[in-house]
């Protein structure tokens, strides 16, 4: 499954071009702002997720690049729009 953009609450963890296959996420682009985190949930409109975030990609005071960076996914929830009835 394709997922164009993933966010953190606090925006400091964005995912870009996304491919979910079972319990990985490759992220085309991950980029992270100061994220010493060992597990982050990141989202959108339609997904959740809480995934684990690499001891070499967790940084206290500098911003951290990815290019298509493999990340666990602890749990994964489609998330229901309420129906417009």
């Amino acid at each position: 499954m394709n997922i164009d953009y993933l966010w953190s609450a606090d925006n400091s963890v964005h995912a870009i071009n996304c491919t979910l296959d079972g319990m990985a996420l490759e992220a085309g682009i991950l980029c992270l702002i100061s994220c010493r985190e060992e597990t982050i949930r990141i989202s959108n409109e339609n997904h959740s997720m809480l995934v684990e975030v690499p001891k070499e990609f967790r940084s206290s005071s500098e911003r951290v690049k990815v290019f298509n960076a493999l990340l666990n996914v602890l749990d994964h929830e489609q998330i229901q729009l309420p129906s417009a009835d």
